[in-house]
């Protein structure tokens, strides 16, 4: 099985265009080998790498997402008042971050050593 297999059987509608999902495989793909100082991804991450892409794709969702970015800041409840903010937006590079960090336990096990 591929990893836009698993990511196409995993994630809900409406799905992205087939060259988007390709396209965010191979980012999330390249930070996996530069993470392990690798020349390829092991076929073993496959499901990992799957994962990986599904949460990108999840939070990019929601980054764009007007109602996901609005948050509450303040509630007061004598004669009931709700003040909402916005949520903090993380540049792209901090996520993919993030994200490798999530993972950083199933990835540690396919670094290399890098002199």
């Amino acid at each position: 099985m591929e990893v836009i297999d698993i990511v196409k059987a995993k994630l809900p509608e409406p799905m992205p265009s087939d060259r988007l999902l390709e396209t965010y495989i191979e980012e999330i793909g390249q930070s996996i080998k530069t993470y392990c100082n690798r020349e390829d991804v092991p076929s073993e991450l496959r499901f990992v790498h799957g994962n990986m892409v599904i949460d990108f794709i999840t939070g990019e969702n929601r980054k764009n997402d007007p109602e996901a970015q609005s948050s509450v800041s303040a509630i007061k409840e004598g004669d009931v008042q709700v003040t909402f903010g916005s949520a903090k937006v993380e540049s792209r590079e901090r996520a993919t971050e993030k994200l490798l960090f999530d993972y950083a336990k199933q990835l540690n096990s396919f670094r290399k050593l890098s002199w």
